[in-house]
């Protein structure tokens, strides 16, 4: 019985119930055991599929606003800050200053802490080729202009970011 609940209570733990069979299986070699075993691990695996996904470890990630199950292209939006793909008010590279304050009293605009994450919905919404981005004033102040992200230049981050993880993967 101390074999069928330390089984059950790993595979659960864990979200390993085969390898934790196997596991004890090898160790002492008897089916009425395995047996046990198998049935215990079934049941644990059973319940904690509705309490929880996949493992504890994933979970304990998903609290963290890390979905590593999903793989990297649900993880990496996060990763990239507006602010570090945006183009600054500059203006032979930028879009025009009167378009970008017309989106902005339209309430269109992104954050500069805000994350490509949040930035693609945006462009997918409004079907926009740039989005202001700007910095958020305390109270009723308006938002001060800072430049604008191009939908091209945060793709191009995030298809960066997705070779380089196929690389690392494949390294």
């Amino acid at each position: 019985y101390a074999l069928a609940g330390m089984g059950a209570v790993a595979a659960a733990v864990l979200g390993a119930p085969i390898s934790t069979t196997l596991i004890v299986f090898e160790l002492t070699g008897d089916w009425q055991t395995g047996l046990a075993v198998m049935v215990s691990v079934s049941l644990s695996t059973a319940v904690s599929s509705h309490l929880v996904d996949r493992s504890f470890f994933l979970t304990q990630l998903k609290r963290r606003n890390i979905h590593l199950a999903a793989g990297p292209q649900a993880y990496l939006l996060a990763m990239f800050r507006v602010a570090k793909v945006m183009r600054p008010l500059d203006p032979d590279r930028e879009a025009d200053t009167e378009a970008l304050l017309t989106l902005m009293e339209q309430g269109i605009y992104l954050d500069m802490n805000a994350t490509l994450e949040r930035a693609l919905p945006v462009f997918e919404r409004t079907g926009l080729d740039f989005v202001p981005v700007v910095t958020l004033a305390p109270g009723d102040a308006p938002p001060a202009l800072e430049g604008a992200l191009f939908q091209v230049d945060a793709l191009k981050a995030y298809n960066q970011a997705l070779a380089a993880t196929a690389a690392e993967e494949h390294s």
